[in-house]
């Protein structure tokens, strides 16, 4: 019997110089501890789906080059709305970190999607370009040519089953729910000519939590931040965190959430307001700071 495939899902790792890093928390050593985790139980390889620089700089994603470079497993990266294109292609790509649309491994295919459509724009000159308000307006879309894409490589039938990686997450919960998003997705699953490849699951992040969903009949798995993650019920903190898939011959998925066990990061402490809609994407980063400056002189 041929050995599961072993992947890890890191997501929304949000590397930043800033003072202090991304927020509430440094994720450069958050997610050195993350890493150290991953190689004390070295996958096949590694899956980052997006949000990898926190503001899409060069030097973000410099930073964050080095930090995947030594996980030294092969890593595939998409990008997620903080991702700025041409920033993301002309710095982060080297050898073992590749931006990949598909990849075929033994029975699998994997497909990697652009779910980024709300942050692009199209000029005559240059083609599909990054808006530049991409941050706040890519919230979950699939632009009909990315979606007649993802649709031929299913039909052409060239693996026995098909794991699909986003950043957005489809069957989104609560505030993060898209539903012109959602029927996207449905339709994508609904591919079921002969020949057609099927559609196992989605892997996707952005919402920094890892919980699971489904859509259409197909499992919708969400990846933690290696930084900032929530529990939106609780409106909590939660330790950073990352997945781990096995991916069988038979078109079974086993697949959990790893949450970092360490003593920096395990009090679950109740989230202010400006967090959890920053976290959201309710708040862009000057708003949240704007609020966190008045919280702070409204504070005795």
């Amino acid at each position: 019997m041929t050995a599961p495939l072993r992947v890890v899902q890191l997501s929304d790792l949000h590397f930043s110089t800033a003072p202090g890093g991304y927020g509430l928390r440094d994720t450069s050593e958050t997610f050195a501890a993350i890493a150290a985790d991953v190689r004390n139980d070295p996958p096949d390889l590694v899956v980052v789906t997006g949000d990898i620089a926190n503001e899409g700089r060069p030097e973000e994603y410099e930073l964050a080059g080095a930090a995947l470079e030594a996980l030294d497993v092969p890593v595939f990266c998409l990008s997620g709305n903080h991702d700025f294109t041409d920033a993301f292609h002309a710095h982060l790509p080297r050898p073992g970190i590749v931006a990949v649309r598909s990849l075929r491994i033994g029975e699998w295919l994997f497909l990697f999607g652009d779910s980024n459509d709300g942050g692009l724009v199209f000029d005559p000159s240059d083609g599909w370009v990054d808006h530049p308000d991409r941050m706040e307006l890519a919230r979950g879309g699939i632009h009909d040519h990315e979606l007649a894409w993802l649709r031929r490589q299913l039909e052409l039938g060239a693996a026995a089953h098909a794991m699909l990686w986003l950043h957005h997450p489809p069957a989104a919960p609560g505030m993060f729910t898209q539903l012109e998003f959602d029927a996207q997705i449905t339709a994508l699953c609904d591919t079921t000519t002969s020949t057609a490849t099927p559609l196992r699951a989605i892997g996707a992040g952005h919402v920094h939590t890892g919980v699971e969903g489904v859509i259409a009949d197909v499992p919708v798995f969400f990846c933690p931040s290696t930084g900032v993650c929530i529990d939106f019920e609780a409106s909590r903190l939660m330790p950073p965190g990352y997945r781990r898939y096995e991916f069988r011959a038979d078109g079974s998925i086993g697949a959990e959430v790893v949450w970092l066990d360490d003593e920096r990061w395990n009090e679950r402490w109740p989230l202010p307001d400006w967090a959890v809609e920053y976290l959201s994407g309710r708040l862009s980063e000057e708003e949240m700071n704007e609020r966190r400056a008045r919280m702070r002189d409204a504070s005795p």
